[in-house]
């Protein structure tokens, strides 16, 4: 049967034309990569993310390292074509943020030295940029403050930000400003009350 013949044929001529246009995507994606160095092997980006190391670049894909020591075969599109951050391409420096709670009771201004001064002997590498404290929310149960120092390691970021927040707990206990958590206040009526008392 011809007919069925060169349906089955049409059928296979598209799925190759697809799978050649994502090849050709891919590759042409990869030669503007290589073209433009805006991605060089061990730089590090967020993609979809994930924080990466770039191990390997083809023209095909780019193959990459995670925290997690996972290799990933990225498709070079996904990098031409989306937003990808790249925190080495000129300034390794990036921002660490730590966000803490006060007490509505607390004095404010004091609360606000206390942490700046904790942000300012945080030990980091990057000493061009000076680090910031500002009031971010005034919320339920406290007032939150928002501390950002700088580093230039964004690999060790997690074990950066670990090391702010042990510094700014144990700079507020020092400094006897407490950190509120949430509460919750029960109100009964006096006919409720009433009856618990009895029973």
């Amino acid at each position: 049967d011809l007919g069925a013949f060169f349906a089955a044929g049409a059928v296979f001529a598209v799925g190759l034309g697809f799978a050649m246009q994502n090849i050709a995507q891919n590759f042409v994606s990869g030669v503007i990569l290589l073209v433009e160095r805006s991605i060089k092997p061990g730089d590090i980006l967020e993609v979809q993310g994930k924080l990466v190391r770039v191990l390997e670049m083809g023209i095909r894909s780019t193959v990459a390292r995670s925290r997690d020591d996972e290799e990933l075969i990225i498709p070079n599109t996904e990098l031409v074509q989306n937003m990808v951050k790249n925190y080495t391409l000129n300034d390794r420096s990036f921002r660490i943020r730590a966000e803490v709670s006060v007490s509505y009771q607390v004095d404010l201004e004091h609360a606000n030295q206390v942490l700046e001064d904790i942000a300012t002997s945080f030990k980091s590498e990057h000493s061009a940029n000076t680090p910031t404290v500002v009031i971010k929310e005034m919320a339920d149960s406290g007032i939150i403050f928002e501390v950002s120092v700088w580093s230039m390691d964004p690999w060790s970021s997690p074990k950066e930000r670990s090391k702010l927040l042990m510094a700014i707990w144990s700079g507020l206990r020092d400094a006897r400003i407490d950190i509120p958590f949430p509460q919750v206040d029960i109100h009964l009526d006096n006919d409720i009350l009433q009856s618990l008392r009895t029973s």
